[in-house]
Order: C-alpha cells, then structure tokens, then sequence
C-alpha cells in the first residue's frame, strides 16, 4: 500500500497494511475508531485504494483517485439515512442492495461508506444486510465506521474483517508482548508451548487487543510470503512466513478473527484457549 501523503502513524499503516492481499482487500471492513475523523480518512485512503488504476495503490495522482479523494467519484457511495430518526430505513438499504448489483460508471469497483454504522443501522437493518455481505458481487466493497464494533450483530461482525485504528491509542506493550508469545506458540512444534502461550488471553482486559496484535503480525507473515514486506514485525514475519504456508497463515488470520468475535460473546477462556491450540494445530499439520 501507498501511504505518500496521507498522515497516518505506524500503527494505523500497520492495521490498514494488514488488509492488502495480492493487491485486493476483504469486501467487508469495519473501521472500529472513537476518532471520526480518523475513520473516515482510513475509509477515504481505502475507497481510493479500491478504485485506484496504478500499481501502486492508492497513487493520488490518477483520476479515479482524485475524484476518490475529494469524494466525487460516481462509485463511491456515502449513504445518509433519510428518515427522521436518522437509521437507515429497510427501503433504503434494499435500494442500497440493488444498486450494488449495478455494474459500477467509471471504476472496476464500487465502495459503499456507511458512518457511524453502530448507530444507524438497527438490527433489521443489519439483517437485512447479511446475505449481501455473505455472497457480495465482484468487486464491490462495503466499509462500515463505527465508535464500538461490539455494537453491531455478531452475525454481521462474521462477516466482515475488523480494523481497530490505534492513532489515539498505542497498542500497549502488555498485549505486543502477549501477542508475540503466541505467535512464537504458533511457530513452536511442540504443542505444549502453543497451550501454554494461549493462557494470556485470560488477562480479558487486554485479550481483544492481544488478538488484534496477534493479527497484525499474521498478516506481517502472509506479506513475507508473497514477497513484500513486513510492516510490524519483521522478525516474527519472517519465522512465519519460513514455516508455513501462504494458505495456512490466511487461515490462521481468519481463526484468530474468529476467536475474537468469541471473546465478545464471554466464551470460557478454558474453553477457547483449547480449541484455538487444537486449531492452530489443526491448521500446522495439514497437508
């Protein structure tokens, strides 16, 4: 990813790096910030990202970026909600639905920004949400920003990969040195060692961002097997991407999303602590 002339620190180029995957990102993003200014220029950097025509994405400099950027680009929506209660209303997001299915004007993508997603999108709005989000058409990227994730439905959270943006908050050397101890349990053969390090996440005060970090240094290994780098620990990377495959790290990434969307539900920490060694393990063996 180009980050030339956007300000972002390294710990939001971190996360949104964490997102690219052979020059694409998952249809589905939560952005999860208390700083909307913050999400919302993490949405724009993505949208431009989406529709971008150079190699090197996003370039400011073509002009599906720069319509991208001053938010003029025919297919990159920002839907408001048009009732008084200001949520988005079953018709709309039936006509946001349709519309996607609509090949895009001018782009090979269409994005569609939802701001403050926890609050204006109800339940049935959200369900009605689902099947899209399952089964999207190509090419079309749904970017969600919100203050708190944990408010949008566990079934919506499945669905789609959630970016935390740490510009106001660092993520704390407890959760790197937690998250770093896995990852060295993942790249461990001994099974024991991998148990062992998963005890951390009983510290629940700092298990979500341990998980996030966790990610983070995944996504560091995918992107040292494809050949580019790494952007928040090389060195783990490194041991990662020597160890497994690119398709096993794609599923770890996805096995630890999982496991923090469990963590929101109060899973018993015993419980996920188990079944994350025999997946990790699970996923390591597999030929």
């Amino acid at each position: 990813m180009n980050f030339s002339g956007f300000d972002f620190d390294e710990s939001v180029k971190a996360a949104l790096s964490a997102l690219d995957n052979h020059g694409r990102i998952p249809h589905a993003i939560i952005i999860e910030s208390k700083n909307r200014e913050a999400a919302l220029e993490a949405a724009k950097f993505l949208s431009m990202y989406a529709v971008c025509t150079s190699d090197s994405k996003p370039c400011k400099t073509c002009e599906q970026c720069h319509k991208a950027e001053i938010k003029g680009h025919a297919d990159i929506s920002y839907p408001r909600p048009e009732n008084k209660s200001k949520t988005y209303s079953i018709e709309q997001m039936r006509n946001i639905i349709k519309d996607s299915y609509i090949l895009p004007n001018e782009a090979n993508a269409k994005v569609y920004v939802f701001e403050e997603a926890d609050n204006r999108l109800t339940d049935i709005a959200q369900n009605s949400f689902l099947k899209l989000l399952e089964e999207p058409p190509q090419n079309v990227y749904f970017i969600l920003l919100c203050e708190s994730a944990q408010k949008l439905l566990v079934t919506i959270l499945s669905r789609c990969t959630v970016v935390r943006l740490k510009n106001e908050v660092r993520i704390s050397e407890k959760a790197l040195e937690y998250a770093e101890k896995i990852v060295k349990g993942i790249i461990s053969s001994r099974e024991y060692d991998l148990l062992l390090s998963l005890n951390v996440l009983s510290d629940k005060e700092n298990a979500d961002e341990t998980l996030s970090t966790v990610r983070m240094i995944l996504r560091d290994g995918l992107a040292l097997s494809i050949g580019t780098k790494a952007v928040f620990n090389e060195k783990l990377g490194r041991e990662l991407a020597t160890r497994f495959t690119k398709g096993k790290i794609i599923e770890m990434i996805e096995l630890t999303d999982n496991s923090a969307i469990k963590i929101k539900q109060n899973i018993n920490i015993n419980l996920l602590t188990t079944w994350l060694c025999g997946e990790y393990r699970r996923i390591s063996w597999q030929r």
